[in-house]
């Protein structure tokens, strides 16, 4: 396995993936490193790229407001990537981090592929909508 294998063997979105399937994708990948303070998406910016978190931390802000960290073995930037619309978070390095970033015309033929991860995503999609519930509540 390649450190890209590695990686997304670790997230959960990809728990299902066969190992085979995992290389493939992984062969994909663009490996890019961001300084701590660097902006790596913004709050109602065009998306086409999700984002696999290998090193680092990035916070996760909405209208400004932190609203979760982002570690090894997560993901964001999914929501854009899904529905072809403008990022609703901006997302910044707080360390120095390495993400495994995967482009709309890669990620979304895999998803399709594999109904395990599409799935997921619809997990991952419950759970922002009910962070972000839980929020507007408070």
């Amino acid at each position: 396995m390649t450190d890209a294998d590695e990686v997304l063997g670790r997230v959960a979105l990809f728990a299902g993936v066969k190992p085979k399937d995992l290389k493939r994708l992984a062969k994909d990948a663009h490996e890019v490193s961001f300084e701590a303070g660097t902006t790596l998406t913004e709050d109602d910016g065009f998306g086409t790229t999700f984002f696999v978190v290998a090193e680092g931390k990035v916070e996760i802000a909405v209208h400004g407001k932190p609203v979760r960290s982002v570690g090894p073995g997560e993901c964001f930037g999914e929501m854009a990537l899904i529905d072809r619309d403008t990022r609703s978070a901006t997302a910044k390095a707080v360390a120095t981090t390495r993400c495994l970033v995967f482009s709309r015309p890669v990620f979304r033929p895999f998803a399709h592929n594999h109904p395990e991860v599409a799935w997921a995503l619809l997990e991952l999609m419950v759970a922002r909508v009910r962070e972000a519930e839980a929020r507007s509540a408070a």
